[in-house]
C-alpha cells in the first residue's frame, strides 16, 4: 500500500493546492486512482480540511470518496518548507510539513487508517525520522 514511487521528498510546492495536486497526480500516474481524483481531493479539502497539528509536526491527511480509487494506496509528500493548511475540526491555519494522501477503496477503511496514522505521527521518534529520512525507501521503512 506504500511504495517508493509515490513518495515525494522536499517538494517545492508552496501552497496546499500545489502540494495536493502534485501528490494526487502522482497517484493518477501510477494507476492507483482515477483521473477525477485530483479534483475530488481539492474539493474535499476546501469543504473538510485535513490539517492536524501534533506536538511534533504539522500533517495533512487528505482523502476522498472510494469511487475515485482503483486500488488501495497511501502517498506521501514532504514539503521543503512548511505550507499552510486548515486544521480539521476548527479550521485554524497550521503549518504542514508532510502530506499523507489516502486512496482507499473501502469507505470503512479510512477511519481505521486515519487512527493508525495519527498514532504513528504522535510518536516523537517517528516524527523526527519522517522529517529527516533522506530517501523514499527510508520513509517506507519508518512507516512500516
Amino acid at each position: 500500500m506504500l511504495e517508493d514511487k509515490i513518495i515525494i521528498l522536499d517538494s517545492l510546492a508552496d501552497t496546499r493546492e500545489m502540494g495536493l495536486n502534485e501528490l494526487a497526480h502522482r497517484l493518477v500516474d501510477t494507476g492507483a486512482v482515477k483521473e477525477t481524483f485530483p479534483d475530488a481531493i481539492l474539493s474535499r479539502e476546501v469543504e473538510f480540511p485535513t490539517g492536524l497539528q501534533t506536538e511534533n509536526l504539522g500533517v495533512a491527511i487528505p482523502h476522498t470518496d472510494a469511487k475515485y480509487v482503483n486500488k488501495n494506496q497511501m502517498a506521501v509528500l514532504r514539503f521543503a518548507n512548511p505550507v499552510e493548511f486548515l486544521q480539521m475540526g476548527d479550521g485554524q491555519p497550521i503549518r504542514v510539513n508532510i502530506l499523507f494522501m489516502l486512496a482507499l477503496k473501502e469507505p470503512h477503511a479510512q477511519l481505521e487508517m486515519l487512527q493508525k496514522l495519527v498514532a504513528l505521527i504522535q510518536d516523537e521518534e517517528i516524527a523526527k525520522r519522517l522529517l529527516n529520512n533522506k530517501t523514499p525507501s527510508q520513509i517506507v521503512e519508518t512507516l512500516n
